[in-house]
């Protein structure tokens, strides 16, 4: 059992300035209403009030509704005999400024029982020189370097990986990230105590965060406190209904039993009649959440886990292996009662950290932007057409806001263009004062869970980035859907 977990997120007056938080949203949401039907133009007020009703939404189910699962399991205790082997996966290609902090933190790992694959995705630079290194200089650690004589690109990596991993868990990192030292540690927690968890991801912080001064890396701090928010807030309220709907790249662990069958046909993925090339997490994130487990009945309901489970070992709170007798667990349960309708679980942990690698310019980001963007669009007809089999309440929202992706280039528009020109400055001035206030309030979040942390200051900057710059690359990404290169 860890020496210090830390149960409570916030104090007393911090939960009482989240109070506030949400009443502010609550205010401004029948602010925006009154002012929709007799001030406002009627389109961007409507647009407006349901922005404000999703982030009272996103906002009030993550505060008082997620309970991070690491809390769940952190006090129980795992037999030795029974620790499972996580394969931890990395593809990498010309990171020869990241690699070795990435690798090191692999090594490092608190957990034992772990293997590393890395695999060099026919790198030009010197990656392929410091693995190497960084083998020899570790002969006692299951490490293995695989070189690829030319690129694949990033998911046929993975699968090459998956070929020779061995693990019943597979940890997935982008090489220029490194993970914290107890990180798959707290998976692994996790991952045995609740057999129907498919897949879960971590909380990632920009690596930069606090290098220099303001202006210092200002877009990756940009960056920093976006991510704290997209983790915590947005990923939050999706795990209180098992659903995250992206396990990212920089960090995510997955049930071999889970993804195994599946890595071949995501990783020659075919759209719009050619392959699929970006290594969509939404995409293999959507096939967990539209799987169910192994031997899964479909008779299953939607009921609460109530499975009675006896524990040789005298720990009878510990939960059911779903049809996996691992020796001293007696499971009695069928599948029938097993949760969000008996598919995987896909949850986020705030206690599984990961330092991230970002675009430090702006020219790589948009082009992390537009790729991002691109693989978004393909998701839509993976996780599209099965997220409504999840739960009502997180499933309506999925759909509200992706519709409202689509919709944002126009109202955007509308406040920049149409409507000043046809005389009516109100609407922009409105609609300009709710874009502040968004990030305001995210501003505000981020400040009450890091204290001290100046970087709450960069998050209207990133709202302000997100509405007027970000919304336009989802109109190019669908125009340049088919080109397919990373760079």
């Amino acid at each position: 059992m860890p020496k210090f977990v830390k149960k409570s997120e916030l104090d007393n007056k911090r939960w009482f300035v989240r109070a506030l938080l949400l009443s502010a949203v609550l205010t401004i949401l029948f602010t925006k209403a009154y002012l929709t039907f007799y001030v406002i133009d009627l389109g961007v007020g409507i647009y407006s009030i349901l922005t404000s009703f999703v982030l009272f939404n996103i906002l009030f189910i993550s505060y008082f509704r997620y309970k991070d699962p690491y809390l769940k399991v952190f006090d129980k205790k795992i037999p030795d005999t029974e620790k499972p082997l996580v394969s931890i996966v990395v593809p990498v290609k010309n990171e020869e400024v990241d690699i070795t902090d990435c690798i090191q933190s692999c090594l490092d790992q608190t957990y034992e029982n772990k293997e590393i694959i890395v695999i060099d995705d026919g790198s030009t630079d010197k990656t392929g020189e410091i693995l190497d290194r960084l083998k020899e200089q570790n002969k006692s650690a299951n490490l293995r370097i695989v070189h690829l004589e030319k690129s694949v690109g990033k998911k046929k990596a993975i699968e090459a990986a998956s070929k020779i991993a061995k693990g019943e868990i597979y940890a997935f990192m982008d090489s220029d990230c490194d993970m914290a030292h107890d990180a798959t540690e707290k998976a692994v927690q996790i991952f045995y105590f609740d057999r129907q968890l498919g897949a879960i991801t971590g909380h990632g912080r920009v690596k930069n965060r606090h290098a220099g001064g303001f202006r210092d890396h200002f877009l990756e701090k940009l960056q920093d406190v976006y991510a704290d928010g997209a983790c915590r807030a947005q990923k939050g309220m999706e795990s209180v209904f098992s659903s995250v709907t992206c396990c990212a790249g920089s960090l995510s662990f997955y049930r071999r039993d889970a993804i195994q069958d599946f890595i071949p046909q995501w990783a020659r993925d075919r759209f719009l009649g050619m392959e699929f090339k970006f290594a969509t997490d939404r995409r293999m994130t959507a096939h967990v959440l539209a799987t169910r487990p192994p031997g899964f009945s479909s008779t299953a309901t939607t009921n609460k886990t109530k499975q009675s489970v006896s524990i040789l070992t005298g720990d009878s709170s510990t939960s059911a292996a779903l049809g996996q007798d691992k020796g001293h667990i007696e499971v009695k349960s069928s599948f029938e009662d097993m949760e969000v309708n008996g598919y995987w679980k896909v949850l986020y942990s705030s206690h599984i950290r990961v330092n991230i690698g970002v675009p430090p310019t702006l020219d790589s980001l948009i082009k992390q932007q537009v790729r991002w963007r691109k693989s978004f669009i393909r998701s839509l007809f993976a996780a599209g057409g099965i997220y409504w089999k999840r739960p009502f309440y997180v499933a309506l929202l999925y759909y509200l806001q992706t519709a409202m992706k689509f919709i944002r280039p126009y109202i955007v528009a509308s406040t920049v263009v149409f409507l000043p020109l046809m005389g009516d400055y109100t609407t922009p001035i409105v609609w300009f004062a709710g874009v502040l206030f968004t990030g305001m309030i995210y501003a505000v979040d981020f400040r009450l869970r890091n204290p001290g942390d100046r970087n709450w200051l960069y998050r209207p900057f990133f709202t302000l980035l997100s509405t007027y710059v970000y919304t336009w690359l989802l109109i190019y990404a669908a125009i340049t859907i088919k080109k397919t290169g990373w760079r």
